[in-house]
């Protein structure tokens, strides 16, 4: 009996945990199936025998060694997630645009010709008016956001071939007391890649707020492949794509998607 309410308590424990961050940070439910099962499982066979095999009063095994347990593996997974970085394989063509980062689709806006992007993370918003350095925004434009959580890969893919024409870094700032709430203050890379057919596509990677470490490998001339790194974000916070409009547009809003594997758009003939 005392066993399987070591288990129960387990279960009960990861579970509570998952959910926290379901909910609260924007994890994919999958992790509820998959690494919270897998996470149950281990801690359960951990408790277990340490209760064999230590000789202690099941009030304190339950609550306290096994929370223990529980939170030591989730942030030993937390850990291996978050500094991970898989191999992908880049599927389909040139004309083919691939998603930038890891994470959830959270808005697919269009922005009309010379039309500034804004950016909204957590109902904070920011011109990305650095954009304008390039000719990207002279016709109409797709801006997509992609929220990336703690478990996500933090790596960034280049959404199609191409130079690098800008890398615009924008520091972030305090917070002051004058600065109203809804002005988002994070550190942020912009980034815009260009076909040798002219075709470009910019991407806004948005650091957590207070973390401050978004970093763009190549430099301004540089070429890179569909798909192939160029940058990483330290913490979990979003990244923007800014595309053409004349493609069609193959992912929706809360759709999962993953860096260089998951064609976001494909372009269309012109």
């Amino acid at each position: 009996m005392e066993i399987i309410i070591i288990i129960l308590s387990t279960a009960l424990l990861s579970t509570t945990m998952f959910i926290f961050w379901v909910v609260r940070g924007g994890f994919n439910r999958k992790f509820l199936y998959t690494d919270n099962v897998i996470l149950t499982l281990v801690s359960s066979l951990i408790n277990v025998g340490v209760y064999e095999t230590i000789d202690m009063p099941l009030w304190l095994m339950t609550p306290i060694i096994c929370g223990f347990t529980v939170l030591v593996l989730f942030i030993g997974l937390f850990f291996y997630r978050f500094f991970r970085n898989p191999t992908r394989n880049i599927p389909g063509s040139k004309n083919d645009i691939v998603s930038p980062a890891d994470g959830r689709i959270i808005y697919i806006k269009e922005l009309e010709s010379n039309q500034i992007p804004v950016t909204v993370k957590k109902k904070r918003i920011a011109n990305i008016s650095e954009i304008t350095k390039t000719d990207i925004l002279e016709q109409p434009c797709y801006l997509i956001g992609i929220a990336i959580t703690l478990f996500d890969v933090h790596m960034n893919r280049a959404p199609i071939d191409g130079k690098v024409i800008l890398v615009k870094h924008t520091p972030g700032t305090s917070i002051g007391l004058n600065t109203p709430e809804s002005t988002l203050t994070n550190e942020r890379n912009t980034t815009v890649f260009e076909r040798e057919d002219g075709i470009k596509a910019g991407v806004v990677q948005i650091a957590a707020r207070g973390v401050n470490r978004c970093i763009v490998m190549p430099k301004v001339g540089e070429n890179i492949k569909r798909g192939g790194i160029f940058g990483k974000i330290r913490w979990g916070s979003q990244t923007d794509l800014i595309i053409p409009r004349n493609c069609e547009i193959l992912v929706r809003e809360g759709e999962q998607v993953h860096a260089g594997s998951t064609i976001i758009g494909k372009l269309l003939d012109q």
